[in-house]
Order: C-alpha cells, then sequence, then structure tokens
C-alpha cells in the first residue's frame, strides 16, 4: 500500500455560520498534507455554500458538493460515493481538529494493518482548547474488544467523527441508518462488524463544538428515546449467542437506566408518562439478571435499583450517576 495514501476528508455543512471558516482552517492545517477535502453543503440557507465555494479556490485540495438536505447521514453519504480516498474521515462543519489527528491516526492503521483508528474527543464551548501535547503510545483493540470498546469505552465513543476508516469498509457496509439519533453508534457498530479491530490513539484530537443549535441540546422528542432503544436492541440482538452477549446486555440495560433519566430531567416529564412507565417495567424486570452481569458497573447497578425504588429522590441522583454518549 501507498504510504502517503489519499485522506478523503468528508465535512457535512449546514447552516454553520461564521463557526465553518475555522472548522476549515483547521482541515486544511492538518500536518499530513495528501487530502481531498469534500464539503458536503446539505441545503444551507445562511450563506455557508458560498463560503465552502471560496475556501476551495483557496485551496485546491477541497471541492464543494451543493445538494439538497438528506440529513447528517445522507449528507455523509454523499461524501462517501465521491471520495477517492483509500481511507476517510468525518468532520462536522462546526467543529475543529487536532492539527496532527489524521497524520497519528493514519500512522497507527498503517503500522497496525487495522482497517480503523481513533482518538479521543472533547465537547468545548467559547473559546478554541488549546491542543494537547503529542501522545507517546497508542492501544490495539482486536476483535471483539473493538466493538465492546464502544458499547463500554467513553474514551472510544459512538462518534463517526473521531476515527479514520479504511474505505473499504464501506465496500461491505450501506452507508445507510434507520434512526435519526444515535446513526453513528448504529453505522459503527455494523461497521466495525467487518473490521479485525482498530488502534486507539490517546490523545484529544476531535473538539466538538458546543452551541445552542447543537443536536445534544435539543428538547427531549419521542424519537429520541425510540431511536435509541431501537440502536440498542438491535445491538443485543447481533450479539445473541456470541462472546459480547453479557457485555451487549450491560450496554442494553443501561441504555434504559439512561433513557429513563432523560425522561426524568426534563421540565414536561409527564408528557413522556407512558414511555416512562414503559421503561421502569422493563428495567425492573430485568433487574435480578443485571445485578449478576459483570459487565455493568456498580454505580449502573446502584441506578438500577434507585430507579425501582428510589422515589423522588432518584430524579436528581440519576443526572450525577449518568452521563450522554454520542
Amino acid at each position: 500500500m501507498n504510504q502517503t495514501p489519499l485522506v478523503s476528508v468528508v465535512v457535512l455543512v449546514y447552516n454553520t455560520g461564521d463557526y465553518l471558516l475555522p472548522c476549515l482552517e483547521s482541515i486544511a492545517a492538518q500536518s499530513y498534507r495528501n487530502l481531498e477535502v469534500l464539503m458536503i453543503d446539505n441545503g444551507s440557507q445562511d450563506g455557508s455554500g458560498q463560503v465552502c465555494d471560496d475556501f476551495a479556490l483557496r485551496d485546491s485540495r477541497f471541492r464543494t458538493i451543493h445538494q439538497e438536505n438528506l440529513g447528517i447521514i445522507g449528507g455523509r453519504g454523499t461524501g462517501v460515493s465521491h471520495s477517492r480516498g483509500e481511507y476517510i474521515s468525518f468532520v462536522d462543519g462546526d467543529d475543529l481538529l487536532h492539527p496532527e489527528m489524521v497524520r497519528f491516526l493514519l500512522e497507527e492503521c498503517l503500522s497496525t494493518t487495522l482497517p480503523v483508528a481513533g482518538c479521543r474527543f472533547i465537547p468545548f464551548y467559547g473559546p478554541v482548547p488549546q491542543p494537547e501535547s503529542c501522545p507517546e503510545d497508542f492501544l490495539v483493540l482486536e476483535s471483539p474488544a473493538h466493538l465492546d470498546a464502544l458499547m463500554h469505552d467513553k474514551r472510544v465513543e459512538y462518534s463517526l467523527c473521531n476515527k479514520l476508516y479504511a474505505r473499504n469498509l464501506f465496500d461491505d457496509v450501506p452507508f445507510y441508518s434507520p434512526v435519526v439519533y444515535n446513526e453513528d453508534l448504529y453505522l459503527n457498530w455494523n461497521i466495525l462488524q467487518h473490521a479485525g479491530g482498530m488502534a486507539f490513539v490517546d490523545f484529544v484530537g476531535y473538539y466538538y463544538r458546543q452551541h445552542a443549535e447543537s443536536t445534544t441540546h435539543r428538547p427531549l422528542q419521542e424519537r429520541m428515546l425510540t431511536d435509541q432503544l431501537f440502536v440498542a436492541r438491535t445491538i443485543l440482538d447481533t450479539a445473541r449467542g456470541g462472546p459480547l452477549e453479557a457485555s451487549a446486555e450491560a450496554f442494553y440495560y443501561e441504555k434504559l437506566l439512561y433513557l429513563n433519566s432523560m425522561i426524568l430531567r426534563q421540565a414536561n416529564a409527564r408528557d413522556f408518562d407512558s414511555e416512562h412507565k414503559s421503561l421502569k417495567k422493563e428495567i425492573r424486570a430485568g433487574l435480578g439478571r443485571a445485578l449478576k452481569n459483570r459487565h455493568l458497573s456498580p454505580a449502573m447497578k446502584l441506578a438500577a435499583m434507585l430507579s425501582c425504588w428510589g422515589g423522588i429522590f432518584y430524579a436528581g441522583l440519576c443526572r450525577l450517576m449518568l452521563t450522554d454518549r454520542r
């Protein structure tokens, strides 16, 4: 394989405003230079498409694809179908990259011969974070440890954006998701089934901008609950009868607890009363098995018991014990 392979960077752009230019500049500043950058203007109406066109005139590695709004998966899928690189990475148009991110991830893919490499990402507000120092080592997660890490290791994250993928992985996996929420987890679970493992570089390479329009700040909707539960059930069904069955059961049960906590955090929790009752019924039915599952942390087991019997105190306590995964 070419030791300086072309890397395709797919940038999803939709009404990103003043955040878009810093994002594109952070990609242009990558120390690894052999890039093609596909800016997918997903029906923007705020001038973001023109920013992309102007940037493409400045840097020949960048090109814009204008299209109607096809959603997150549809936009990224367009990028994959137009890409020419041996490796593909994904960036949202309001986020930032560490200047060494692509280089580090590509080096680990090449040195380990694994088709996926990932790094940590952090959310940030306001001022741009200062890049941290270069990592000294990396982890090799051989199959099925990489799938277990996707479920339970919060450094690995569900996101497509903190990873680099060999392009041939997408030859076997349609770039499609039946869900709108947790779509990255759904896609990663399917993609990583075809990978013999992944490398993990333990440094922050991706900076996830938080602002009022971020998807994680949107009010709770019924589909947020049903989509996430669908993905968790899909993972559990896939893992049945295999070495990850107990781990997937723990993951599914933790998702029940998390979704229940999402409802309890809402000011309008009564609007989701039927969903809350359904989740609580399933949590209670699976409690005995969950308490015996070594993959479920002590904090989650305590949260499960409090969910069943904690009454009004649980709504406050769950905010401390349960964290979001994107």
